[in-house]
């Protein structure tokens, strides 16, 4: 499943915007794949809980693999001038509208804290690494 599916579904994730919609798609189809694997129909009633034990995880792994490229992908532009890098960094000019939430990463850090972090490689290494783990980076 990782060599044929995982890498044609894999393939730019790393551009990918994720909202809960998105995240919500990528668990529920990597829970068909593996439900497919073992051959458990829906009318089955099996959770997914049961279904990860049956292929032996604890939790589903794809949605972690998209989140830690994308950290990755991240990482490397902050650290390099790129064109790519002042896209993604660009400023617009005016006012926020009122109300809207202050942009996090990952719902866990700042804007400001993340460009910090990804200019050292080594913490930055450790915060992906451990990015399901529940672990706050240091």
């Amino acid at each position: 499943m990782k060599c044929f599916v995982w890498s044609q579904f894999l393939y730019a994730s790393k551009t990918w915007t994720l909202n809960k919609n998105t995240e919500k798609r990528i668990e529920a189809i990597e829970m068909w794949i593996y439900r497919r694997m073992q051959r458990i129909s829906w009318k089955e009633k099996v959770t997914n809980k049961k279904v990860l034990e049956s292929v032996g995880l604890q939790r589903p792994e794809l949605l972690l693999t998209i989140q830690r490229r994308k950290m990755k992908y991240y990482s490397h532009l902050r650290r390099h001038d790129s064109i790519q890098k002042r896209i993604l960094e660009g400023k617009i000019d005016g006012r926020r509208g009122r109300g809207q939430r202050r942009q996090t990463w990952l719902g866990k850090m700042k804007m400001c804290e993340v460009c910090e972090t990804a200019l050292d490689r080594r913490r930055w290494r450790t915060m992906t690494t451990h990015l399901g783990d529940g672990m706050a980076p240091s």
